[in-house]
């Protein structure tokens, strides 16, 4: 196989629903011929191998439509989540340099706000007022030849938080994809009749990967644009979903609600990721609904690495599982050496589904990509089961609700402030698992913490703003002039 479209080509006489979103449902018949009227459409605006084009649009069946139909005439797909902020939109917009935007008629208006100059490149395919009508679209031409796609071929770009505050590029090809499919979908045993729940972003590397396992195993995908715990519930219940990726900050919400636990009764599999996953939360989820979440660990750079499936999960709780099927996991100690049992180090990952490095930044690939291991950053041990067990970071990264941050981006943009000094931000810590972002911020002049908050609302995703504001008369720094972010608290 050397495209991950012929996995659509595969299933393209199965009946069965593919796809569900708030507006409509779509079997795997569908979805192979609406991609096939998409591809044709997109090849008719002179879209050619290699060619990037941007999604910005949330769930739904358009951005599957969207994605696939990408991957089927070899273009590039460039999710871009629509909740980000214009600066970050233009970021991403400029450093992918797609030939078209896909989007809707409402988002439409966001992109044109952001740069008036894409006009030109954006395609509508969903709203009322639309470029493109793609399920009342004839099929325009021949069947497209997707044998001249290698596995090799570049097929998404994904962002990776960076330790400069500039996102990374990564590039994951067909072979990346099919690859993360296969060993996703095989290690935990997904087949057709299980119906899977999408409340987070496909466009993030952790939904996507559980998005393509459950289209190459012909499950039936249930596409949200957000979590909302009321309508969660209701789909859960009526559709009787078996199968729900979250983050710990859902299931905490869901803990702490007055749902009736029958509604969840369908659930087989619940999987946790993001952030570590606090024995608090777990408990209360488990004692309430009766089904245990289970941790699940990877990254935009490989995809999925292990899950904990054990079946003793209460006396493994703090686990992130065993490698899944296709991965090879090391724990590396200072000195370079293997480290032992029970022995804290470098976690470091070997598979098919990884990239090879980052997009045009030669040295950040050089510091994390040896000898075709990706260094992860994320310190750990492996038990004498084999369990992978996570439990700090050389990494600077703070989880909130599975969104990575990285606190020079923010320090960055506090910087850009006219009344700040200089800023330095940090991670909290708290029981139930949640991380918030406080930062430390030096005035060159007095500003109030309101003042910063707006400021910061114009540049900035929301959960990347920090929940407290601190003002000091100066920030600890090494004679290097290097924050000494353990001195802040």
């Amino acid at each position: 196989m050397n495209n991950f479209y012929e996995i659509i080509e595969k299933n393209q006489k199965l009946e069965k629903p593919a796809l569900v979103d708030d507006l409509q449902s779509i079997s795997y018949k569908d979805l192979f011929v609406l991609c096939n009227n998409l591809s044709s459409y997109l090849a008719s605006k002179k879209i050619r191998k290699a060619d990037r084009i941007a999604i910005f649009l949330p769930n739904s069946i358009e951005f599957a439509l969207s994605f696939f139909s990408c991957l089927n005439i070899g273009a590039i797909a460039v999710p871009i989540n629509p909740k980000f902020k214009k600066n970050e939109i233009q970021y991403y917009i400029n450093d992918s340099n797609p030939k078209l935007i896909i989007t809707s008629d409402t988002l439409r208006t966001i992109l044109l706000e952001t740069n008036n100059k894409l006009e030109k490149k954006i395609i509508s395919l969903k709203g009322e007022e639309v470029d493109l009508d793609i399920f009342n679209h004839k099929y325009l031409g021949d069947k497209l030849n997707i044998n001249s796609i290698n596995e090799n071929d570049k097929a998404i770009y994904l962002y990776s938080t960076g330790s400069t505050g500039i996102p990374k590029r990564v590039t994951r090809t067909h072979k990346n994809l099919i690859s993360l499919a296969n060993n996703h979908s095989e290690t935990v045993g997904l087949d057709k009749s299980e119906k899977i729940l999408f409340t987070l972003p496909i466009s993030h590397t952790y939904a996507l990967g559980n998005f393509i396992a459950a289209i190459k195993s012909a499950m039936t995908c249930y596409l949200q644009g957000d979590f909302n715990r009321k309508k969660v519930t209701q789909i859960i219940e009526k559709e009787k979903i078996t199968i729900y990726p979250c983050v710990p900050f859902i299931l905490d919400v869901l803990a702490q609600s007055n749902i009736d636990p029958k509604s969840f009764k369908s659930l087989k599999l619940l999987i946790s990721a993001g952030a570590p996953l606090s024995k608090e939360v777990f408990d209360k989820f488990s004692e309430k609904f009766g089904i245990h979440p289970r941790q699940l660990y990877g990254s935009s750079e490989t995809g999925v690495i292990s899950i904990n499936l054990e079946k003793d999960i209460t006396s493994t709780l703090g686990s992130v599982g065993k490698p899944v099927k296709g991965v090879t996991v090391k724990i590396i100690k200072e000195d370079g050496k293997d480290a032992n049992t029970n022995e804290q180090g470098e976690i470091i990952v070997k598979s098919e589904t990884m990239t090879t490095g980052y997009d045009n930044l030669p040295e950040e690939t050089k510091e994390v990509f040896k000898n075709g291991f990706y260094y992860t950053g994320d310190l750990g041990y492996v038990d004498k089961n084999g369990l992978i067990y996570i439990n700090g970071r050389k990494k600077l990264i703070i989880n909130i609700s599975g969104n990575k941050v990285d606190p020079t981006e923010v320090e960055n943009i506090l910087s850009s402030h006219p009344k700040v000094k200089e800023a330095a931000v940090i991670g909290i810590s708290h029981q139930s698992s949640h991380e918030s972002i406080k930062a430390f911020i030096v005035c060159n002049e007095k500003t109030e913490k309101g003042e910063i908050i707006v400021y910061l609302k114009n540049k900035i995703a929301d959960y990347k703003i920090p929940n407290i504001i601190e003002f000091v008369e100066n920030i600890p720094k090494s004679p290097t002039g290097k924050i000494l972010r353990n001195k802040l608290g």
